[in-house]
C-alpha cells in the first residue's frame, strides 16, 4: 500500500513538473532571474568552483520586459527607474533573455541605499553570472531617464541609412524593441563635433526597406524619431528650452506645430553615447496636409541655408544675397522653383510701396511675426538665413508663404551671452514693421508679442522649465555621465546663465517692440543690401 502511495506521489510530482515546464516553454521564453544578493562566502564558493570567463556570460538584461542599455567597454547595464521613486525602491526584476544555463545574482545589495541617492549619484551595483564551469561579473547602474539602444555591428553613417534594431525603455511604460534604419544627422556638427545627432525610422522587416509605425515610449505612435545631440551646448538645455517654448505658442493642429521632447540616454552598438533629446520630427506631407487635403498636392516646402553645404540631391536656388533655398518637399512630378520665385522677387523688391502691396498679398503676416519674435526672444543667431522652413501654400491668387523653425541649437547666447540686449536684424520682418505694411503689421506685432509673453516668454516660466531640466539631468545621474563621456568640465547642470540671459532679453524686447510700434520708429532706417531694415545694436 505504501509502495502505491509513493508511486502516486511520484506521478503527481512528475505531472506538476511537466505542467511547469509546459508553462515556461509555451507562456514565456526562458529568462534567468537576477536573484537577490548572496552572502559573500557563497560568492567565494561559486568562484572557487569555477573558472572566470574571458568574455561576459550575459550581455543583455531586461527589467519587466524593458531592455537595459549596455556599455560593453565598462561591462555596465543601465536600468531606467524614472525619477518618482523617492527613497523607496520599486520592485526590480532583472532577467537575462536567451541566457539558458546561466544563473545570476546581485553581489552588491542596492537596497542598502536610498533609491533616489543611488540614481542621482550613479551608484554601480555588481552582479554575478555563472554556469557549472565559469563565472563573470557585470555592473548595473540605475538611471532616471528613458534609455534608447541602437543595436548595430557597424558605425552609423551621415545621411545614409543602415539596418539596425532599436530598444526603447521608459519607466512605467511598455518597452519597445523593433527593426529600424538609422543614420547620423546634422550639418556643421558632423564636421566639427564628436557627438552626433541620429535619425531612426521604424521598419516592417529587418532589411529596413519599408517604414512602419510603432508605439514609441514617451512619444506615442510614430514611424520615426530623432535624437538631438546638444553637442554644442555644454548645458544640454538650449534645444529643449527652445522647442518647449515653441510648443507654447503653436498647436499640434497647425503646420509645423508643437513637438514633444524628452531627455534620454543613448547607446549605439553597445557603447554609451550620453544624453540626447528625443523628438518626433516633422513629417512634411503630414504637416502640409494640415492646411487641407489638397495642400500636399499643391504646396512646396523650402529650407534656407547660409551656404551651399548640402550633399543631398535636392534642388537648390539662391536669392539676390546669395543665400540658398533647398527644396525639401514638392508635389509629385513638379520641378523647378516656381513656388519660391515670387518670394525671391518680393525680398529683392526695392520699391517700398510695391513691397508692401505684394507682402500683404503673399505673406502670412502672423506667421512671419510669430517666427521672427520667437527667433529674437530665444537669441537665435542662426535662424534667419539658415535653419528656417518656408512653406509655399498655393491659393487661388497665388502662393502665400508661412515660416517655421528647423534647428534651434544656436540660441540663448550660445555665441555670446553678453549680447542679450542686441536686436538681431531680420530683414523681411524688419521691413514689414518699419513700413507698417497694410497698416496692420505693428498692431499685430504688439498683440502677438503680448500673447507670447503670456504663453511662456517670461522669466518666471523659463525659470520653471530650466529648473525642471536641471532636476532631470542631475537627479538622473545622466548629466555627469555625459560630461565624463565627452570630457566636459561641467559635471553638474546649472541654469542661472540661461535664466539671466532670458530675463535681460525679454525686457529688451519689451522696450524695443514698444519703440517699433510707436512714432519713435521713424528716422532709424538704414539701407542694407538695397532695402530698408532697422539698425542693429542695443537700445
Amino acid at each position: 500500500m505504501k509502495r502505491f502511495a509513493r508511486l502516486r506521489l511520484l506521478l503527481t510530482m512528475a505531472a506538476l513538473a511537466l505542467v511547469v515546464a509546459l508553462v515556461v516553454a509555451v507562456a514565456s521564453p526562458y529568462a534567468p532571474v537576477v536573484e537577490p544578493c548572496l552572502e559573500i562566502e557563497a560568492v567565494w564558493a561559486i568562484e572557487d568552483a569555477r573558472v572566470e570567463s574571458e568574455t561576459p556570460l550575459v550581455t543583455a538584461l531586461e527589467h519587466d520586459g524593458r531592455a537595459l542599455g549596455y556599455d560593453v567597454q565598462s561591462n555596465t547595464f543601465y536600468c531606467t527607474l524614472g525619477l518618482e521613486n523617492g527613497d523607496d525602491w520599486p520592485d526590480i526584476r532583472l532577467t537575462a533573455p536567451d541566457a539558458g544555463g546561466v544563473s545570476l545574482c546581485f553581489v552588491d545589495d542596492y537596497a542598502y541605499d536610498w533609491c533616489a541617492d543611488a540614481i542621482r549619484e550613479g551608484y554601480s551595483y555588481q552582479i554575478l553570472a555563472y554556469t557549472d564551469e565559469a563565472y563573470s561579473y557585470a555592473n548595473v547602474v540605475f538611471t532616471g531617464l528613458p534609455v534608447i539602444s541602437i543595436h548595430t555591428q557597424q558605425e552609423l553613417l551621415p545621411h545614409e541609412d543602415i539596418a539596425v534594431s532599436v530598444s526603447v525603455s521608459a519607466a512605467g511604460e511598455a518597452g519597445l524593441t523593433a527593426n529600424a534604419r538609422a543614420h547620423k544627422r546634422g550639418d556643421t556638427s558632423l564636421r566639427t563635433q564628436r557627438k552626433h545627432g541620429i535619425k531612426v525610422e521604424f521598419t516592417r522587416g529587418a532589411d529596413g526597406t519599408r517604414k512602419t509605425e510603432r508605439d514609441m515610449p514617451v512619444l506615442g505612435r510614430t514611424d520615426e524619431f530623432i535624437l538631438i545631440a546638444c553637442s554644442m551646448d555644454k548645458l544640454l538645455i538650449r534645444d529643449k528650452l527652445s522647442w518647449d517654448l515653441w510648443n507654447g505658442i503653436v498647436s499640434a493642429d497647425e503646420p509645423f506645430g508643437a513637438r514633444q521632447t524628452a531627455y534620454c540616454e543613448v547607446f549605439v552598438g553597445d557603447a554609451y553615447q550620453g544624453v540626447f533629446v528625443m523628438m518626433e520630427p516633422y513629417d512634411y506631407a503630414l504637416e502640409i496636409g494640415k492646411l487641407g487635403a489638397e495642400a500636399t498636392a499643391t504646396d512646396t516646402l523650402y529650407r534656407l541655408a547660409g551656404a551651399s553645404v548640402y550633399e543631398f540631391d535636392r534642388p537648390l536656388i539662391q536669392d539676390h544675397l546669395g543665400y540658398y533655398y533647398e527644396q525639401h518637399y514638392a508635389p509629385a512630378g513638379e520641378t523647378g522653383h516656381d513656388a519660391i520665385a515670387p518670394y525671391l522677387a518680393l525680398i529683392a523688391q526695392e520699391d517700398d510701396a510695391a513691397f508692401c502691396a505684394q507682402a500683404v498679398e503673399m505673406l502670412d503676416i502672423d506667421s512671419v511675426i510669430r517666427y521672427a519674435l520667437f527667433v529674437q526672444a530665444c537669441g537665435m543667431t542662426d535662424n534667419e538665413h539658415n535653419n528656417l522652413y518656408i512653406l509655399a501654400h498655393r491659393e487661388e491668387s497665388g502662393y502665400r508663404y508661412l515660416f517655421a523653425p528647423w534647428d534651434l541649437d544656436v540660441s540663448w547666447g550660445r555665441d555670446d551671452e553678453e549680447n542679450a540686449e542686441v536686436w538681431y536684424a531680420f530683414t523681411v520682418f524688419d521691413r514689414l514693421v518699419e513700413l507698417d505694411c497694410g497698416g496692420v503689421v505693428r498692431d499685430r506685432l504688439a498683440a502677438i508679442w503680448q500673447q507670447m509673453r503670456a504663453c511662456g516668454f517670461n522669466a518666471e516660466h523659463v525659470e520653471r522649465l530650466l529648473t525642471s531640466y536641471s532636476t532631470q539631468l542631475n537627479d538622473s545621474g545622466a548629466f555627469y555621465r555625459d560630461a565624463v563621456r565627452w570630457n566636459r568640465s561641467n559635471s553638474y547642470s546649472e541654469n542661472y546663465s540661461t535664466y539671466s540671459y532670458a530675463s535681460v532679453r525679454f525686457a529688451m524686447m519689451d522696450a524695443r517692440i514698444e519703440e517699433m510700434t510707436g512714432d519713435a520708429l521713424r528716422g532709424r532706417r538704414l539701407k542694407i543690401n538695397g532695402y530698408t531694415t532697422f539698425d542693429e545694436g542695443p537700445l
